[in-house]
């Protein structure tokens, strides 16, 4: 391999050592300005009761979680005339709706959100949508593991070969499963890249890292905590799914939200991305997942 491939294959390697899941509850901070509903929902095209999450918007200096928001009326609307509503699940978490009864989201469908409730306790019903059409996955050819040491920590990179698909520009993110757990459901974890650098390209892309078992006894308590650890016998599936460059925007910002600005150089983010009517904020998407596995033989 010549440098210059090399340095593409590097390039690569990074843009998309991604990984994807949107489920951790995230709080949206306002600066000296009133509440205004926090409304985030992601469909799957797995087929199970589908949920929801309404919440009112905290001041940027209080570090104290949204409050759930009861009593909405939440309804999704497809493109080929079905309807499915959702119900609050008061015995779990305030704000959180769940869809009475299971569905799969479809690719090339459309999902339009109603959203009614009376938010400013007027005893006015204000209502707010926002719509969304389900991508595509990314076709995976295989996904591979090869082991690497670091530092004499021995490890193993999770790798997928695939073609990058057509389109103008793509925007992709990951799910990654161990043993059938989702290792990606915190949006404090979730990874995007765009094909701008990959366009049409034969892709190796970087997805995750893990531990050996070996070096669990060896860990701290804390790295511990942070890490997964990869032994024989392990299953580990792999799913990249096109998103909308909305929804693509809305996660960069809610994880440099998450991760705090320096307030010398900026105030909180007043303008982050939504898909959501009337003053609300949040998002409303969904993405496909078709899973590619491997078996872990221990080497």
């Amino acid at each position: 391999m010549n440098n210059s491939n090399k340095l593409r294959a590097c390039i690569i390697a990074v843009i998309l050592l991604i990984c994807f899941g949107c489920t951790e509850p995230f709080t949206i901070h306002t600066n000296d300005s009133p509440p205004v509903p926090v409304i985030y929902g992601l469909l799957t095209n797995k087929f199970e009761h589908q949920e929801l999450m309404i919440t009112r918007s905290s001041s940027y200096f209080d570090n104290k979680p949204n409050v759930g928001i009861s009593n909405a009326e939440v309804i999704v609307q497809s493109s080929d005339n079905k309807f499915f509503k959702f119900i609050e699940k008061y015995d779990t978490i305030p704000g959180l709706y769940v869809s009475e009864n299971a569905f799969a989201a479809c690719v090339g469908t459309e999902y339009k959100l109603s959203v009614t409730m009376d938010f400013n306790g007027d005893s006015k019903l204000d209502r707010y949508e926002a719509s969304t059409t389900i991508l595509p996955s990314v076709v995976v050819d295989s996904i591979v593991i090869e082991p690497i040491d670091l530092m004499g920590h021995k490890s193993h990179i999770l790798y997928a070969y695939f073609q990058d698909p057509v389109g103008d520009k793509n925007y992709m993110a990951v799910n990654i499963f161990h043993n059938d757990s989702l290792l990606t459901a915190k949006i404090s974890n979730v990874g995007i890249s765009s094909d701008e650098l990959i366009k049409n390209q034969q892709v190796k892309a970087s997805l995750f890292r893990f531990d050996d078992i070996s070096e669990k006894e060896k860990d701290s308590p804390e790295n511990q905590k942070r890490s997964i650890y990869l032994q024989q016998g392990d299953l580990i599936e792999a799913s990249i799914s096109l998103i909308s460059k909305g929804y693509f925007d809305f996660i960069s910002q809610c994880r440099k939200e998450m991760g705090g600005e320096n307030p010398m150089f900026g105030g909180p983010a007043s303008n982050i991305t939504t898909n959501i009517s009337n003053g609300g904020v949040g998002y409303f998407a969904g993405y496909n997942i078709q899973r590619t596995s491997i078996r872990f033989d221990g080497k």
